[in-house]
């Protein structure tokens, strides 16, 4: 397991000065890179890996929550954290970084000290991921199977409703809103909602074939063999159903403000998708549904 000062930052931000100063702040504690924009940023991730983006969010061309969505949305860079430098820390400026898909942020003017504690906790999280997402098959948090499984074990899945001619489906969810208990809970209250999110998808899904793994926070990733597209979006809608019974039963772990966003990728015996392409348009279809949808209580499905 590496160390931080092994890690690599890449700062975001247009104003020279600004970028300066927090390198000079990070370059304590890590190896800092810069681009002045998000193409510019983009140009640098397609050859580098970094363990953390530090981004402004007002930048021209491209803002920085056009810029982490559109990181969300590749699969190669999803798992990186972002963490947002603005200058204002308002409801609605949050809950758009929340969205947008950031892991954090700080306010401006920084203060050196937060800087690198924010970035010190989104660095040790990023390896410790990496370390699991590397060594193991089981999420701790929720006993699901983890990334890692579903790209090495769900790839043969593929494989076998491929040269057999049947459909195959992804589906991916992601319950918005955890960012929030986090936050005005803690990460206890947090993991718990994550648990109890992770319990109702597991529980809609009877077939033995159909695999559910935790990609990260609360996304989860269920594989479907011989589904196709409008089965699957038939199942979809069976765990928003479930999701909200549970939302509003006595017992729920959850706020009333989540939501609900899900995207599916299918394909036939024929097509010939790699899982790395049904992952990546699932992953771009839930990131155009920014905002998702809330919950409400429907029958049993």
């Amino acid at each position: 397991m590496k160390h931080i000062d092994q890690c690599s930052v890449l700062v975001v931000d247009d104003d020279e000065i600004t970028r300066l100063m927090l390198i000079a702040v990070l370059s304590d504690i890590c190896h800092c890179e810069a681009a002045g924009s998000a193409q510019e940023a983009f140009n640098f991730l397609a050859v580098h890996p970094v363990d953390l983006i530090v981004l402004d969010i007002q930048m021209p061309d491209m803002s920085g929550l056009e810029f982490c969505e559109k990181v969300r949305a590749n699969n190669n860079f999803v798992k990186i954290p972002i963490l947002f430098v603005t200058s204002s820390v308002e409801r609605n400026i949050q809950e758009a970084c929340w969205i947008a898909g950031g892991s954090d942020f700080v306010k401006k003017p920084v203060i050196s000290s937060t800087l690198k504690q924010r970035a010190e906790n989104l660095l040790k999280s990023k390896i410790v991921a990496d370390s699991m997402f590397h060594t193991g098959y089981d999420d701790p948090l929720t006993g699901m199977k983890t990334e890692h499984y579903l790209m090495q074990e769900v790839t043969g899945h593929l494989h076998y409703c491929q040269i057999n001619n049947q459909p195959f489906s992804m589906l991916l969810i992601k319950i918005a809103g955890i960012g929030d208990i986090n936050e005005h809970q803690g990460f206890h209250h947090g993991n718990q909602a994550i648990q109890a999110v992770a319990r109702v998808i597991e529980g809609q899904l009877t077939s033995p074939l159909g695999k559910c793994c935790r990609i990260s926070g609360a996304t989860f990733a269920i594989s479907l063999p011989n589904v196709n597209e409008q089965q699957g979006l038939s199942f979809a809608d069976k765990v928003s159903r479930a999701m909200g019974n549970y939302l509003f039963s006595s017992g729920t772990k959850l706020p009333l403000t989540i939501r609900f966003k899900s995207s599916i990728a299918s394909c036939s015996g024929n097509d010939g998708f790699s899982l790395d392409e049904l992952m990546g348009q699932c992953v771009a279809s839930l990131a155009a549904n920014s905002v998702g949808n809330y919950l409400k209580p429907g029958r049993p499905g």
